[in-house]
Formats: structure tokens, C-alpha cells, sequence
């Protein structure tokens, strides 16, 4: 089990080892070790955190820690797994999403355990990072001693665990980046058509859809569904996803298939909240699927 005194080691010193770096710090618990691609960016990470060295080699930064949190990104994890020679008993914990245990493989030779710790938050700016990232969901993977220790670690970050097996990741993954960075690209789609057609600049017209974003998410956390569930297709409003269909593919094309496919997908939670009668929510169905098909209304 970790505790404040567990040595603690990072490898990969971008935006979720830094973040998670000075989570740990606030909470404690201390990162002794580090090292990442270059030098210089183990060095920065190792600034942040009082008692952290920067190690020039991967191999030092493992042989100094305990836990050793491997945060790069998914496609050197399995090379990083391969080039280290672990110890017995270490316990090295991969932050992919998607990837299962099976890409630490290799640690097993050496007697090392792996796990699997995958903050459920968007780390575009390690400081937002940091302070969001109590409440956020941690994805946990792992076996006996493993499975606890990170439970524990999540929770003491202020975050709320849940366990899953390997067929689950891939899923998991692609579901959080829609209502992560997918949902960041969407919105600076629709703000590129505001600046294109209202000729809003696209940071302002951000700071406009901004805060029915966060609303929307206040929504959801408090009310939970079908209740927060809101908008046209919700209401039954057939003649007004009718104007949207007509606008959109006239004046922003490229919005088209996601307005229509997001709107499909909820219309089971719409027709759950029972507002619009059945037979509007099928008529709106249809249409959305003639519209996908190219046969606008």
C-alpha cells in the first residue's frame, strides 16, 4: 500500500506526469524521481516538486522508486515496459486510457507488478489539470495489493474509482474523448461557423457557448437523466430541427452529420423523459436519418 514515505518515481514528464506530480505533492505523497524523452523535461517536472531528481536515463528513475508511474504517451509504453530492467516487487502503473496491462507484459519478468491509473480529466493546462482534478474519475486496472493501492491513491486525490476489466478499455476510452477532447473540437467547429457567418471571432463566440457547456454539465451531475435531459427533440419540436437541418447544411455543411448523429443517438433518452409523444420522436427520427442520408427536408 502507498504511503507518504513510498518512493515514488514519474516517467514521461509532459502535462498528466506533471499534473499528477503535483496532485500527489498536495496530498503528501512525493515524487523522489524522474526522467522523461529529453532531460529537460524530467528537469522542468523535477522544479515543481521539492526532493524530485531528474534522471538523464529511464533506468535511474525506475531504480530510485518504488512506484513508478509511467505517463507517456500509449505508444511508448510498451517500449519503456521493455527497456527497463524493474525489481522485484515494484509495482509500475501505465495512465493510458485505452491500453490494458497486457503492454507491461515485460515488467512481469523481472517480478514487478503492473496496474493501470487513468485520470478521467483533459490536461491541455497542468494547473486547470490540478484543480480539477478532485472529483474526476480514476479507471483502475490491476490485481490484490495493486487494485488497493491505487483505489487508495484515487481517493486520496479527491477522485471517485472504478474498475475495469480489459475488454472494457478500448470502449471506455473512445466514450471519455467524445465527451472530452471530441466535445473541445466540436464546440471550435461550431465557433469557426459563428466567426464565418455572424462574424463573431472564434474566442469570443467560445466564451459564448462556454457557459451552456458548464450548465449543461451542472444539469447532468445534479439532476441526472432523463430529467436534465433538455432541447428540441426533447420537446417534440419537429418544425424547429426541421430550420436546423435547413440552416446547417446550407451555412456550416461540416456540423451537419454530427448534429444529426448526436440528436439520433439521444432521442432514446428523450422519448425516456416521455415530454413529446411517441409519434413526434419517431417523425423526428426519421428525419434525421433521411437528413444523414443526404435527403434533406
Amino acid at each position: 500500500m502507498i504511503n507518504y514515505q513510498t518512493p515514488i518515481g514519474i516517467i514521461g514528464a509532459g502535462s498528466v506526469g506533471k499534473t499528477l506530480a503535483l496532485a500527489m505533492l498536495n496530498k503528501g505523497y512525493i515524487t523522489n524521481s524522474t526522467a522523461s524523452r529529453t532531460f529537460e523535461s524530467a528537469k522542468s517536472l523535477a522544479r515543481l516538486v521539492p526532493g524530485c531528481v531528474a534522471y538523464p536515463e529511464l533506468q535511474s528513475a525506475a531504480d530510485n522508486a518504488e512506484i513508478i508511474f509511467v505517463t507517456t504517451s500509449d505508444d511508448a509504453i510498451g517500449q519503456i515496459a521493455s527497456k527497463i530492467r524493474w525489481r522485484k516487487g515494484q509495482t509500475v502503473i501505465h495512465c493510458s486510457g485505452a491500453a490494458s496491462l497486457d503492454v507491461l507484459e515485460p515488467v512481469r519478468q523481472y517480478g514487478a507488478v503492473p496496474g493501470a491509473f487513468h485520470p478521467c480529466q483533459t490536461f491541455s493546462s497542468v494547473s486547470e489539470a490540478v484543480e480539477s482534478l478532485p472529483g474526476s474519475t480514476f479507471a483502475i486496472e490491476g490485481d490484490g495489493d495493486t487494485r488497493a493501492t491505487l483505489e487508495h491513491l484515487a481517493t486520496a486525490l479527491g477522485g471517485n474509482p472504478i474498475f475495469l476489466r480489459p475488454e472494457h478499455k478500448p470502449l471506455y476510452h473512445g466514450t471519455v474523448v467524445m465527451a472530452g477532447g471530441i466535445l473541445n473540437t466540436l464546440l471550435g467547429a461550431i465557433a469557426d461557423s459563428w466567426e464565418r457567418e455572424f462574424k463573431i471571432p472564434r474566442n469570443d463566440a467560445l466564451k459564448a457557448l462556454t457557459p451552456i457547456t458548464k450548465g449543461t454539465a451542472i444539469s447532468l451531475s445534479s439532476k441526472g437523466l432523463p430529467t436534465a435531459a433538455a432541447g428540441p427533440h426533447v420537446r417534440g419540436d419537429v418544425g424547429t430541427i426541421k430550420k436546423h437541418i435547413q440552416s446547417i447544411s446550407l451555412q456550416a455543411p461540416e456540423l451537419l452529420p454530427a448534429y444529426c448523429s448526436m440528436l439520433l443517438a439521444g432521442l432514446g433518452i428523450a422519448a425516456e423523459k416521455e415530454v413529446a409523444p411517441e409519434e413526434k420522436i419517431t417523425e423526428i427520427r426519421e428525419m434525421l436519418i433521411e437528413a444523414s442520408n443526404g435527403r434533406l427536408p
